[in-house]
């Protein structure tokens, strides 16, 4: 019965997906195809009302631009022609911010002792204040026009130029732009360059002009200056404050940074590059299109969300019709599978009744005519022949059946008996095995046991040693220290009775004595540090966690370990290379017992450069690399040599205690154990060493970052 079912399962579920895949195909085509078409289309649309919406807006800007640049331009003219005195300067240059509401202040400057002046300024600026028009003149040693931008470029130049937008702050609290004109006179028949007309215009006007663009519903406009700043912009704080390539360079926005370098090389265009405006977050398109009067730069924002509306909406439209189709072609071709699998599920019931021994089974009547009801009758007279030849077949099965019983009992039985074999000897190898990992995991906590409790006791034994001779040290340099003090004030006591160049002899001895003591009592106390921490070390306790800033740490005692390299060897020189990752920042570890980690490999490593550089001379350059890096939940600090290296027999043992490859005398072998167990066993941390023979040496320690602040 189930495999009549998965039969009738098969072909009608065959007949389904081919048919039905065919057609999904089909449909899937046919939307991606409408999609790609709907959308060129919509761009090239798109392409059209932005450029005419631009090109509309920048030819406004550019006709107002241009009725004010014709002020100073006829002003110009005027003077050109009519060279007139100082009072119809004064009364002309009043007269064009009396009359043009939308310019701020104009200004007429002359070159320098202008027709053999002995002073060297001549200029008058007319300008509004409150509803009054002032006048005043311009140019002192602080203010000397002929170095400002809009005397000096037009005045090269030879032509009118458009100054950077700027904010009038104290004046008329707007932003303004001065537009400047060459002013002539002609003397000889020959014109001559004699200064400069200009006019200070508001550009509010403007603003209002931009802010009135309104695409869809969140649509808007910025114009930029000729270097990319912003002069409108919906967001206010963006004004005359950041330029599009501060923004981009601030939000690392790419495709913005090419916008705004088109737009500045007055580039016109339509940007259907995908990105995140910076006013409402949405994904958006740019058009921008120059104006021609002043190189600057009007761009149109476009969200692509309601550009798109229209197609997602047809394509929407599309996907649910195409789905109510492709549901009723199912329930088509349901019907037709079952009408053409409904005689063979008969017909396979029959076949698997006869198959099971049914001989005799009633084929089903099956009157279609075609090849279904063919291949009933085919097996209707396969039926009668098999039940003729399966009658004398039957005394032969029965003997065989006996012998195969026979046959797959002694197998059975052979079987169960390698099996049971099997599982004991597997059995066996998982408990030997078992064992042999708990003797080795117990064999090496007894060996480290060992190790470590032999190390305690020297340990200990020899920081009570060093400590007695250690405290007299200490207290006698402290002591000599007060006695230079009281020897000093004895000398400037006696300083009368003495020859002066005696009394500064005297203390600059003392001084000496004074700073030689001081010295042994500061590095007393560092030894005294490191003894009391060998103490805590071998009594298995250790110092106090403290917010510790790992890169000053490390910083300090680089150079404690090279200024103390170069005590005990004055030739002894190292080159040392840095990088401090600043994310490292503070970090909660016991800075006394680290900062012996760090000392003990810094000593480590001049010592090998030290031994090098004495076997090669000149041809070697020692050099001592230090680098710190926040890696994730991890601080990784390395410290690199490029000194004689270390055997790799050797560096199997370097973290053994009493194991060192230095001569007698000049090493105990306990500086690396002891860094192991503080960044190991304190810290919870990781210490591993990387070198090869002859060529450097490579510590890594890794710190838990904990809690760490930048």
């Amino acid at each position: 019965m189930k495999d009549a079912q998965k039969v009738k399962r098969g072909l009608a579920f065959k007949l389904i997906l081919s048919v039905f895949s065919a057609i999904a195909i089909i449909f899937i085509v046919i939307f991606l195809f409408n999609y790609y078409v709907t959308r060129k289309m919509l761009i090239k649309d798109l392409d059209t009302i932005a450029s005419n919406l631009t090109e509309s807006i920048v030819y406004k800007v550019d006709r107002i631009l241009f009725s004010m640049a014709k002020i100073p331009d006829n002003l110009a003219a005027v003077i050109e022609h009519t060279h007139p005195n100082e009072e119809e300067l004064k009364q002309l240059v009043k007269l064009v911010v009396e009359v043009n509401p939308e310019i701020f202040g104009s200004a007429i400057a002359f070159e320098p002792h202008f027709e053999g002046r002995t002073e060297k300024f001549y200029s008058y600026y007319a300008y509004r204040e409150n509803d009054s028009v002032m006048l005043t003149t311009l140019g002192t040693d602080l203010y000397n026009y002929y170095l400002m931008d809009w005397y000096q470029i037009p005045r090269e130049k030879r032509e009118p130029y458009w100054t950077e937008p700027y904010f009038d702050e104290g004046g008329g609290n707007i932003i303004m732009s001065t537009y400047s004109v060459p002013l002539y006179y002609t003397r000889e028949g020959k014109r001559e360059f004699v200064g400069i007309v200009t006019a200070d215009i508001s550009l509010t006007w403007l603003r209002e002009l931009v802010d009135s663009i309104h695409v869809f519903k969140t649509g808007f406009g910025f114009l930029i200056s000729q270097n990319g700043t912003f002069v409108t912009h919906p967001v206010e704080e963006l004004i005359m404050n950041a330029s599009i390539f501060s923004l981009a360079e601030q939000f690392d926005m790419p495709l913005f940074r090419e916008l705004g370098r088109k737009m500045i090389h007055r580039e016109r265009g339509l940007s259907t590059t995908t990105y995140e405006n910076l006013y409402n977050h949405k994904e958006s398109w740019v058009a921008y299109e120059p104006v021609p009067s002043n190189g600057w730069s009007l761009a149109v924002v476009f969200p692509v969300n309601e550009l798109m509306a229209d197609a997602l909406y047809l394509n929407m439209m599309i996907v649910l019709l195409g789905s109510a189709g492709l549901v009723f072609i199912f329930l088509v071709i349901l019907f037709i599978s079952r009408s053409i699998t409904r005689p063979l599920r008969k017909l396979t019931l029959a076949a698997e009744s006869f198959a099971g021994g049914d001989f005799n089974v009633a084929l089903p009547e099956i009157k279609s005519g075609d090849e279904i009801g063919r291949l009933t009758n085919s097996f209707g007279s396969m039926q009668k022949r098999l039940a003729e030849t399966i009658g004398n077949l039957k005394d032969t099965t029965e003997q065989l059946r006996i012998s195969n019983e026979k046959l797959e009992d002694y197998s059975k039985t052979l079987e169960l008996k390698v099996e049971e074999r099997t599982s004991e000897l597997v059995a066996k190898n998982k408990e030997l095995d078992s064992a042999l990992q708990t003797l080795k995991a117990a064999q090496k906590q007894l060996v480290q046991s060992e190790k470590m409790a032999s190390l305690g006791q020297v340990t200990a034994g020899i920081a009570h040693e060093i400590k007695n001779p250690l405290n007299f040290v200490n207290n006698f340099s402290e002591l000599s220290i007060d006695l230079a003090k009281e020897l000093n004030e004895e000398l400037e006591k006696m300083k009368d009775q003495l020859d002066e160049k005696d009394v500064e002899y005297m203390k600059e001895i003392v001084g000496d004595l004074e700073g030689n003591a001081r010295k042994i009592y500061d590095h007393g106390k560092r030894a005294d540090s490191i003894i009391r921490g060998m103490l805590l070390h071998s009594r298995g306790k250790s110092g106090e966690r403290l917010p510790t800033d790992i890169n000053a740490l490390l910083e300090e005692y680089v150079n404690l370990g090279y200024h103390g390299m170069r005590a005990t060897d004055p030739a002894f020189n190292i080159k040392i290379e840095s990088s401090y990752d600043p994310a490292v920042g503070i970090v909660d570890v016991i800075p006394q017992n680290l900062s012996r980690v760090f000392l003990n490999i810094i000593n480590n490593a001049c010592q090998a450069t030290a031994q090098k550089k004495k076997e090669m001379k000149e041809s070697y350059f020692p050099l001592l690399t230090i680098s710190t890096k926040r890696v994730k939940k991890w601080i990784e600090i390395r410290i690199m040599d490029n000194g004689k290296g270390i055997p790799k027999d050797v560096r199997e043992k370097v973290f053994n205690p009493f194991f060192t490859t230095k001569p007698a005398g000049s090493g105990t072998g306990l500086g690396l154990s002891i860094s192991y167990d503080i960044v190991v066993q304190e810290h919870k941390g990781e210490i591993n060493v990387e070198s090869r023979e002859g060529e450097y040496t490579e510590f890594i320690i890794r710190i838990p970052a904990g809690s760490s602040a930048a």
